[in-house]
């Protein structure tokens, strides 16, 4: 952990109001305490297998470190502290062995009631009895990874009739801001105190207006365009979508086909101050994405590009590109420092290609 982190999760609990003699339970950390919820929070956590060994890793923290890891994970924390959440990690941790070892490795576990140790048992029991179910009807237990986004935990439950039911938690899904603050909402209930990001300094967040496009795509965002074949008609269609989101409600969806002329981006100027580490993070969904007559494979980005005081780039944009075809939500992410004389980023969102691709779930954060 570097001397400014430590700093600055330090700085945390004075802003929300934490004191030595603690807050609802919560005190002040040490720095041993600090730094083991820093090693936590820098495990990569861009896979669903990557999160489950983050929650592994984040089983073994005190109270008042997951407090300090949910400034900036509060996802991870809740799947540890919010008690329906922990019906599904208790069947995590009740796994050992080769089904754990499986399990980290992002593979799959399909488990008949039969082949079931005692410790699962325990944990499937507290699940059916939560449901209203009976734990000796159960039939299987499916335990993995779903549109490579989250881990589900499936419970199969023999009914009356040979019906059976099958009660679905899931685990390890992705940080998004809507998401993160439902989390922040109901781990204040159990801490008593906000675990809210800085305003400033590393694990802060940027001003990016509605990244999750849960208002009007004019709140936040312009929409200007793209590469022009000719002539500009007809355009692409670019959208706010209420049927397809990763996080709360809505996303945005660009359309076009093989008879588009006119493409258009959509991009939103950001303040920033020179030399710190940021990270631009955004999901994006795709369905029959693909190359056509002149287009180019090159258009299918996300973007960000360093401004100085005129509005002028400060460098080359730097590109994160999807992927062709169809796939569920998948990250695209830049880590970069800010350039001296930089005081805004330019963030771009492309589809300048055939197909529909959705983005969702945009953050900037300072990493360092």
């Amino acid at each position: 952990m570097t001397a400014g982190f430590a700093r600055i999760m330090g700085a945390l609990v004075v802003l929300l109001g934490l004191s030595a003699e603690g807050h609802a339970g919560i005190v002040l950390p040490s720095e041993e305490e600090k730094a083991r919820a820093a090693a936590v929070s820098q495990m990569l956590d861009e896979s669903p297998a990557g999160r489950i060994n983050q929650l592994l890793a984040a089983r073994q923290l005190t109270r008042t470190e997951r407090f300090v890891l949910a400034a900036t994970h509060p996802g991870i924390v809740e799947q540890l502290e919010v008690p329906v959440q922990k019906l599904a990690t208790g069947y995590l941790f009740s796994l050992t062995g080769a089904e754990l070892h499986k399990v980290r490795e992002g593979r799959t576990l399909i488990r008949p009631e039969r082949s079931l140790s005692s410790a699962e048992l325990v944990a499937i029991r507290a699940i059916c009895e939560h449901y209203g179910y009976e734990v000796n009807k159960l039939r299987s237990v499916r335990f993995g990874p779903r549109d490579g986004r989250v881990y589900m935990l499936d419970v199969s439950i023999q009914q009356k009739r040979k019906k059976i039911v099958t009660v679905s938690l899931e685990l390890a899904w992705p940080s998004t801001p809507t998401r993160d603050e439902e989390s922040r909402v109901k781990l204040t209930k159990v801490f008593g105190a906000r675990p809210s990001r800085m305003g400033g300094g590393v694990g802060s967040l940027l001003p990016l207006v509605d990244g999750s496009f849960e208002g009007k795509l004019s709140d936040g965002w312009q929409t200007v365009k793209g590469t022009s074949f000719n002539n500009t008609h007809p355009g692409q269609e670019v959208t706010i979508d209420q049927k397809v989101a990763l996080d709360g409600d809505q996303s945005i969806r660009f359309f076009a086909s093989d008879r588009t002329r006119q493409f258009y981006r959509v991009q939103q100027r950001v303040p920033v101050a020179p030399g710190i580490r940021i990270r631009l993070r955004g999901q994006v969904r795709t369905d029959l994405v693909r190359l056509e007559y002149q287009q180019r494979r090159t258009d299918f980005f996300m973007a960000m590009t360093f401004l100085d005081s005129g509005g002028q780039a400060l460098g080359k944009s730097l590109t994160k590109s999807g992927r062709m075809g169809s796939h569920p939500w998948e990250l695209l992410e830049i880590t970069q420092t800010t350039p001296a004389g930089a005081t805004a980023i330019r963030v771009t969102l492309s589809s300048g290609v055939s197909g529909t691709a959705w983005y969702d779930g945009v953050i900037l954060e300072v990493v360092e």
